[in-house]
């Protein structure tokens, strides 16, 4: 895969982040999952800011396809975790992420890039 441009982070901001300029945004339709492949290559490690309204309820999963949990059940789904209203984790290029929610939720994602490793 190509290198992807994207804004770098800087220890100098001092907690303030830049606009990303590698970001989606999705309107999820309910109880269907939808997968988005990180631009970029393995070398290339980003901050991936997860964003969403304080009523949503989204999963999440690296690397396979997300699955809404079934009641009353205790099911272990490896690598996907519940976005809360703002949640940052590190993912690399290459990376898919996939997305689900019994609702119609909103939800954006903003890419830094925090290291290179070529």
């Amino acid at each position: 895969m190509t290198q992807v441009n994207v804004t770098a982070y800087n220890k100098n901001f001092l907690g303030t982040l830049p606009f990303s300029n590698t970001s989606i945004n999705i309107l999820l339709a309910a109880s269907t999952a939808i997968s988005w492949t990180v631009p970029g290559d393995a070398t290339q490690i980003f901050r991936a800011c997860f964003r969403a309204s304080s009523t949503a309820e989204i999963w999440v999963r690296l690397n396979g396809t997300a699955q809404v949990p079934t009641s009353n059940t205790v099911t272990s789904v490896p690598n996907q975790e519940f976005i809360p209203l703002c949640d940052a984790k590190y993912i690399k290029g290459g990376d898919t992420l996939s997305f689900i929610s019994t609702g119609t939720p909103q939800v954006g994602v903003s890419l830094l890039q925090v290291q290179n490793n070529i």
